[in-house]
């Protein structure tokens, strides 16, 4: 068994580095329409290799169902059905929505992954490690590109927008942990269940759900908080500059 921060997740880690870079330099000179085209075949591609991969290795139990933990309710595996709509769309202003939630989710969320990856991802066949590592670099990258985009010029009000919207999600991923739990398999999506690996600082159930939900809540905020601070401190030195002397 291969653990993580083992030395095949480090190389792993390294290998993805230097994908992130090079994928980033691949993508910086097209428009975002190009590239939601190009990261709606990755997400497709992607999710065929998980359903059959899963549907099949389950083949015992489940019969040619998949399971209902590897459904795309967590925070990177949602990603595609927004990449879906931004592709259909022709509505600037939903696709500026799902952009300011992008921002924070696919960077911060995808890093999360890579570096607290799942056991079956680094257990499981290559195909899995392949497609579980490389759709994570393939969000981050989107996410650097929103970011240096000059087609998306975030604001004080895509912030807020992102922290409504992130709230939204994960409390209604309560919902649907409850209605798709079985009294078996461990449904977490969002992780809102349970934290997404024992034995992490902070982000645990030492002293319960409770803190664990409200510590987890301050961590998500901090880190939006952060991917927004530019922004944050143009919009508080305007509001200063607007105040008479």
């Amino acid at each position: 068994m291969h653990s993580v921060f083992g030395l095949k997740h480090l190389l792993i880690l390294a290998a993805c580095a230097a994908a992130i870079v090079g994928g980033y330099f691949f993508v910086r000179k097209q428009s975002l329409s190009a590239v939601f085209k190009k990261m709606l075949m990755v997400g497709i591609i992607s999710e065929l290799i998980k359903v059959f991969y899963y549907t099949i290795q389950n083949e015992a139990t489940h019969g040619g169902i998949l399971p209902k933990t590897d459904l795309p309710f967590h925070l990177c595996s949602i990603q595609i059905l927004f990449i879906v709509v931004i592709n259909l769309s022709s509505n600037e202003k939903i696709k500026r929505f799902l952009y300011s939630f992008m921002v924070p989710s696919c960077l911060l969320g995808g890093i999360a992954a890579l570096v607290l990856a799942t056991s079956s991802s680094l257990n499981g066949m290559w195909i899995l490690s392949l497609q579980y590592f490389g759709y994570h670099v393939a969000i981050i990258v989107l996410a650097l590109k929103l970011i240096t985009s000059k087609e998306f010029s975030p604001a004080i009000g895509d912030y807020f927008n992102c922290l409504k919207f992130l709230l939204v999600l994960m409390f209604g991923a309560m919902y649907i942990n409850s209605i798709l739990y079985d009294g078996v398999s461990n449904i977490n999506f969002m992780y809102v269940a349970s934290p997404p690996m024992s034995g992490l600082p902070f982000l645990n159930e030492d002293h319960g759900w409770l803190v664990y939900i409200a510590h987890y809540g301050c961590l998500v905020l901090l880190c939006v908080t952060a991917c927004y601070a530019k922004v944050i401190f143009k919009a508080l030195t305007k509001k200063k500059e607007e105040q008479p002397a």
